[in-house]
């Protein structure tokens, strides 16, 4: 079987992340030389937003990665003086994370998408939605509301491939372009974009935040 086979397979939605990870190494490519390019350039934009989020604030800021998998980003925002803290619905991932990035062992939790008091403990100035949303589909909504009802001014930074129309199966009757996206989220977006990738997909990104705020943020990645 490949990789793909254990996430979405002939349009329907499988989430057999733990078997995944336990059977391959590297199912993303995230790790692969030949896909460093691409990943850097995703990343990018996600260190991007928080450092200019940082540049607007006195004390270190939380960040909060949802499906971190094996934590590159987070380990990159804390070598560069954020405050982080990971989450991954497979046990075997976040091991493998912890004994990679030992520093930030402590502070990375196996845990369901809707895991909202673990969230409230952590109390995130930054949460990151790194290519996972079509993996938590059903969640969305609960966690949208969730997001937006917080106290604390948060922002969200989400990243996701959309496909075209007679590519995609699964997911389209939530979202299939920057557009539809940005409309199911419903939330004071800051900058958001495409990024071109391969010939079956785009890149999608947007910050955004659950307040009103005039901070303006740029893309210059």
């Amino acid at each position: 079987m490949r990789y793909q086979d254990y996430v979405i397979k002939n349009g329907k939605f499988v989430g057999k992340f733990e078997e995944m990870y336990q059977k391959f190494s590297d199912p993303w490519g995230l790790l692969c030389e030949n896909n460093k390019k691409v990943s850097n350039l995703n990343y990018g934009i996600i260190y991007n937003y928080c450092y200019q989020i940082k540049q607007t604030h006195t004390r270190k800021l939380i960040t909060l990665e949802l499906g971190c998998g094996y934590s590159q980003i987070s380990y990159h925002l804390f070598k560069n003086n954020f405050k982080v803290y990971g989450t991954d619905i497979s046990k075997t991932v976040i091991n493998k994370s912890k004994k990679k990035y030992p520093k930030i062992k402590n502070n990375l939790f196996v845990s369901e998408f809707l895991n909202f008091k673990l969230y409230e403990k952590i109390n995130p100035d930054i949460i990151i939605l790194s290519d996972i949303s079509w993996y938590v589909l059903p969640e969305l909504k609960k966690f949208i509301n969730w997001f937006k009802k917080l106290k604390k001014n948060t922002y969200l930074i989400h990243m996701l491939p959309v496909y075209k129309k007679n590519v995609q199966k699964y997911g389209r009757d939530y979202f299939y372009d920057l557009e539809t996206l940005k409309k199911f989220f419903k939330l004071n977006y800051l900058s958001s974009g495409y990024l071109e990738g391969a010939d079956l997909n785009k890149h999608t990104y947007f910050i955004a935040s659950n307040k009103k705020r005039k901070l303006v943020i740029k893309f210059t990645f």
